[in-house]
């Protein structure tokens, strides 16, 4: 009993331990942002011309502070408050070092190609957002294989405080405008009162929507309060982590719906956060539905189950 009582004992602190190292350090190493490919890249890092490379080493010579993660980066701010530097997690899209030591068998083989998917999908959606929708993304590089002669380090401070120095050129990374969320931005308008510069700010927003269904670019996030928002007063995607390419798309009847969930997102977020603002905002958002799809925007007959399954798609070639 003594040895068991120890064993648990013993368990508890290398549980608490690891959870104060995850809460202090958001398990940010050099180990979980760099990852050998197992198969040939199909993605290119853009060629810099010497504008581009002077732009990129004026950022990069300034220090870069912990902002926090999200489900695919970690990221760094600038010290000018002008711009976020991202590391790809691949502790979440690479394999368990686990799956390595598991006997051949179908199991493994689905659970290694499942996450190579999954990876595939995460940089496919950059590498369009860059090379396709580079302005709304606010991107203004992006490295997902090395290069020859590419010699860029980055000063950032982690979690912690700690200073680190990083070779950038073996590691995926990304350099973005940093702006507020739409979230940020209708909370400092409408606690004001500014209900005609809210609006103008959702129109944007849908009107980014609608260039991108133009163009074949499904956002299969939906996140439109905290994915979206502005650098200034131009309207941007925080996270294109779940773009996607569907020609069938810019059929509007096909857009039409998408639009209708996007504007149903912003009216829930109305009712908790505004709700007396809630007469005056809902009929702004079924006109602007209706000047931009010419349909009848129907809040009820939102099915929201068909869009979480469209967020979990296969990510290679989606269909709508």
């Amino acid at each position: 009993m003594k040895y068991f009582l120890g064993g648990i004992v013993v368990l508890l602190a290398i549980t608490g331990m690891t959870r104060l190292y995850f809460n202090l350090t958001d398990d940010f190493r050099v180990a979980n942002i760099t990852y050998d490919l197992p198969f040939a890249a199909p993605w290119k890092s853009a060629v810099l011309s010497a504008d581009d490379n002077v732009v990129i080493d004026q950022i990069l010579n300034q220090k870069f502070s912990y902002i926090g993660k999200g489900a695919q980066c970690y990221a760094f701010g600038s010290e000018d408050g002008n711009y976020v530097l991202k590391f790809f997690k691949f502790k979440h899209l690479r394999p368990s070092w686990l799956a390595y030591l598991l006997p051949p068998g179908e199991y493994k083989t689905n659970y290694f190609a499942i996450k190579e998917k999954k990876l595939k999908s995460v940089f496919d959606a950059y590498d369009l957002a860059y090379r396709e929708d580079k302005d709304n993304a606010a991107l203004i590089y992006l490295h997902l294989v090395p290069v020859d002669g590419f010699h860029k380090q980055a000063i950032v401070f982690d979690k912690m405080g700690i200073e680190r120095k990083i070779d950038l050129n073996p590691t995926v990374f990304l350099i973005q405008r940093k702006g507020v969320t739409l979230r940020t931005r209708l909370n400092q308008l409408l606690s004001e009162g500014h209900v005609g510069q809210a609006k103008q700010s959702i129109d944007q927003i849908l009107n980014m929507y609608i260039s991108e269904y133009k163009k074949g670019i499904y956002d299969r996030d939906h996140g439109v309060m905290v994915n979206a928002g502005f650098i200034g007063n131009h309207p941007f995607h925080l996270d294109a982590g779940k773009f996607a390419k569907i020609e069938k798309l810019k059929d509007k009847d096909l857009y039409s719906e998408d639009l209708a969930l996007v504007i149903w997102k912003i009216e829930k977020w109305i009712k908790d956060a505004y709700p007396e603002y809630r007469e005056e905002l809902f009929p702004f958002l079924e006109e602007r539905y209706h000047a931009y799809t010419g349909g009848h925007y129907d809040r009820l007959g939102i099915n929201l189950d068909l869009f979480k399954k469209r967020r979990h798609l296969p990510v290679l070639n989606p269909s709508l």
